[in-house]
């Protein structure tokens, strides 16, 4: 129980903090994009290239901890859009988006700092490698459903190849890790002023995050009250999300590919159990798909996960 008043409570006063100066018209509604874009671009990048550069090679080929992000990612991905297909007969659009909602975490603005709270520095380099693979696992799966179901009606494939590649290589967070991977294979003297820059550059990701995260809540909150969801599917993809992932990734790291490193294994678990991710509405606009409900349901996910990554957490830990 300490650890959630000693590490979990405060990141949430960070949140409650942002949410409160939204309120109070401390900050514009604006600025919630301002501080994401400069987490996006810049501190996050830094955060994650420091962790993964200075990182013993050993650390990052544990062949147990990638499979079962893998296989948690696609297995579950594959579930959402079976049952989905099977129970409400949904087109491939808003199967694939459902896909997305149930499996991408909003591992980067909240994962990063909470994990950091809970076991230390060092736990960056789990983070790090877990949403290397999310991003490149579950970007590629819905921009290649989304553009090989444009590419259908336009006939342009060499374009959807370029787009799912540039979506999934050239964005500051992948980025920023595959040159962190290639310098600490390659074991690349780095340095120090770099080091010292993206130490420094990267401490600010994950107050800034959730403050954020608490100011963009503030103006959203009228999206949910007063947007009338189908009720039903909210429900199962709020279980998916919330409760069915993290079991699963319990499952998957104790028993099918058992990580022996429990910060590791705990990191998986309480990774999946995050609520759905921004990026989701970047996609959900990007192909005009589910405009209104992703937005909805993120926020709902964010509200709800204050309570089940709590117990989430007192069950792994």
């Amino acid at each position: 129980m300490s650890i959630i008043f000693n590490a979990v409570i405060p990141l949430f006063a960070i949140i409650l903090a942002g949410f409160v100066a939204g309120r109070m018209n401390l900050l514009p509604n604006s600025a919630a994009s301002s501080l994401n874009s400069f987490v996006y671009y810049f501190s996050l990048p830094a955060l994650l290239f420091f962790s993964i550069a200075t990182a013993p090679v050993n650390q990052l080929t544990n062949a147990n901890f990638i499979l079962a992000n893998i296989l948690l990612i696609i297995g579950f991905y594959l579930f959402t859009i079976i049952f989905f297909k099977i129970v409400y007969k949904k087109p491939l659009q808003e199967l694939t988006m459902y896909g997305m909602m149930t499996t991408y975490g909003n591992t980067g603005f909240l994962g990063i700092p909470l994990i950091i709270a809970i076991f230390g520095q060092a736990a960056a380099i789990p983070v790090a490698i877990s949403i290397l693979i999310y991003d490149l696992v579950i970007l590629i799966m819905v921009i290649s459903s989304f553009e090989v179901l444009k590419q259908k009606s336009d006939g342009d494939f060499l374009q959807t190849i370029k787009v799912i590649l540039k979506s999934v290589f050239l964005n500051p967070i992948n980025g920023s890790l595959l040159i962190g991977f290639s310098i600490a294979f390659l074991q690349i003297p780095t340095p120090e002023p770099l080091l010292v820059f993206a130490d420094t550059l990267g401490a600010a990701a994950g107050p800034t995050a959730l403050f954020s995260l608490g100011l963009g809540l503030a103006s959203q909150r009228k999206d949910l009250l007063s947007y009338a969801f189908r009720k039903s599917e909210m429900f199962v993809l709020l279980l998916f999300k919330l409760i069915l992932l993290p079991l699963f990734a319990y499952f998957l790291v104790y028993l099918v590919f058992p990580v022996n490193n429990h910060v590791w294994a705990a990191t998986i678990v309480i990774l999946s159990s995050l609520p759905t991710g921004a990026m989701v509405n970047v996609f959900s606009e990007r192909y005009q798909t589910l405009t209104r409900e992703v937005p909805a349901f993120i926020l709902l996910s964010t509200v709800l996960s204050l309570f089940s990554t709590s117990i989430i957490l007192l069950w792994i830990l």
